[in-house]
């Protein structure tokens, strides 16, 4: 269940706050973890800097082609948005801390999605 998958992420990383799987080809946010409480306004946004920053529809937004992983960081925050190496509209959004340990996250996270995409 993808719930539980993204619960199981969160969990592991005590520093993250939401976790979205979403649907870049329709730009829309279809499951959050179970104690994420973004309101919508705040996952249609993250959903919008995930197709900006990894491209959406197989176009990319900002770069020559579309990405696979992308980040943004502040002193507040650690976003990562993960592209499904299965099928290329699925993705993560994240949000954690910023002393999250950011290799390990998009390691488990690209896991947590090729599980969630396939099916598994």
């Amino acid at each position: 269940m993808v719930v539980d998958e993204l619960d199981a992420l969160r969990d592991k990383f005590k520093g993250c706050t939401a976790i979205a799987f979403a649907d870049l080809s329709t730009q829309m946010i279809l499951v959050t973890d179970s104690s994420s409480n973004l309101r919508r306004e705040a996952l249609d946004a993250l959903c919008a800097e995930a197709a900006l920053l990894l491209g959406a529809k197989g176009k990319p937004a900002l770069a020559e082609k579309p990405s696979d992983l992308a980040t943004v960081t502040s002193p507040t925050e650690l976003r990562v948005f993960v592209r499904a190496a299965t099928d290329p509209n699925d993705v993560l959004c994240c949000i954690c801390g910023p002393s999250t340990d950011a290799a390990a996250f998009v390691a488990n996270a690209g896991e947590c999605l090729d599980r969630i995409s396939s099916g598994d």
